[in-house]
C-alpha cells in the first residue's frame, strides 16, 4: 500500500491530470449453511481489504483492524495510510467465473473448507454491484475470461457483456471491458512445476495454437467473431451509461 500511494505521488508530480487505474482481484465469498456465513463474510472483507486500505477506511473501528495488527501490522502505519487515503478514480476489477466466487462448505471429514462453484452473469453483475455500492468509484473490468472448450468460453462472453449492459442501464459506471489473455497461454503453476510445458497450457484466450504442420502459429476461436462484433456495436452491446434510478 506504501508502494502504491508513492507510486501515485510520483505519477501526479510528473503530470497531475493522469487518471490512475487501481487493479485487485475481486471475487464474492459466500457459504451453503447460515452457521458459516459469518466466515464469509469475514472472507468477503479481506477481498475490500486493498481498496479499504487505499482508501483510508482501515480505522480502528474497521472490522479487520484487530485481524491486521494480530498478524504484524502496525498500529502506527495503519494510522499513517489511513491519513493518506487516496480518492480513487477508476477501479480495475479481475474476475473469472471458475476461480473467483469461493462457497465455504462442511467436507466429507466434517471440516469447514472452501472450493469455488461456477459463476454466472448474475453473480458477475452482483460483484460489480457490491464493489461500486461500497465505494462509489467508475469501474473497468481488467480482465476476465473462462476455462472450458470454445461453447463454455463464448457463453461467458455473452452473458459478461449482457452484465455489464445491465449495470450501465441501472447507472453503474462500468467504463471498460478486457478478455484476458489474447492466447493461449501457460499457467502460472509452470514456475514451480516440473511436468513438460504443454502440461501446463491454458486455453482462455480468443485465439488457440494452431495445429503443428497448418503454417499458422494461432488460431482464431468462435470469440473473435463476436468480440469483433460487440466492439463494432458497442452501443447495442453495452448501451449507454444511463444515471442512478434513485437520482
Amino acid at each position: 500500500m506504501k508502494g502504491i500511494l508513492n507510486t501515485v505521488d510520483a505519477i501526479h508530480a510528473v503530470d497531475s491530470t493522469a487518471i490512475i487505474v487501481h487493479v485487485e482481484a475481486a471475487g464474492l465469498s459466500r457459504s451453503v449453511r447460515e452457521d458459516l456465513e459469518a466466515l464469509a463474510v469475514e472472507e468477503q472483507r479481506r477481498g475490500y481489504l486493498g481498496f479499504d486500505l487505499l482508501t483510508g477506511k482501515v480505522t480502528p473501528r474497521h472490522p479487520l483492524f484487530p485481524w491486521l495488527v494480530r498478524h504484524g501490522a502496525s498500529p502506527d502505519d495503519l494510522a499513517a495510510l489511513a491519513a493518506r487515503r487516496l480518492s480513487l478514480d477508476i477501479m480495475g476489477l479481475n474476475f473469472y467465473p471458475q476461480w473467483s466466487i469461493q462457497q465455504f462448505y462442511i467436507d466429507p471429514k466434517g471440516k469447514v473448507a472452501q472450493r469455488a462453484f461456477e459463476a454466472s452473469g448474475e453473480h458477475f453483475a452482483e460483484m460489480i454491484r457490491d464493489y461500486y455500492n461500497r465505494y462509489q468509484i467508475p469501474i473497468l473490468i481488467t480482465e476476465t475470461s473462462a476455462v472450458g472448450p470454445d461453447e463454455v468460453r463464448l457463453q461467458w462472453l455473452n452473458a459478461s457483456i449482457a452484465a455489464i449492459k445491465q449495470l450501465r442501464s441501472e447507472g453503474i459506471p462500468v467504463y471498460g471491458y478486457t478478455w484476458f489473455p489474447l492466447f493461449t497461454m501457460i499457467d502460472w503453476r509452470y514456475r514451480l512445476g516440473n511436468e513438460p510445458v504443454e502440461h501446463y497450457r491454458l486455453d482462455l484466450g480468443l485465439y488457440t495454437l494452431a495445429n503443428p504442420g497448418s503454417g499458422a502459429r494461432w488460431s482464431s476461436t468462435p470469440l473473435v467473431e463476436t468480440f469483433c462484433h460487440y466492439v463494432a456495436h458497442t452501443e447495442d452491446a453495452i448501451g449507454p451509461l444511463l444515471a442512478p434510478s434513485h437520482s
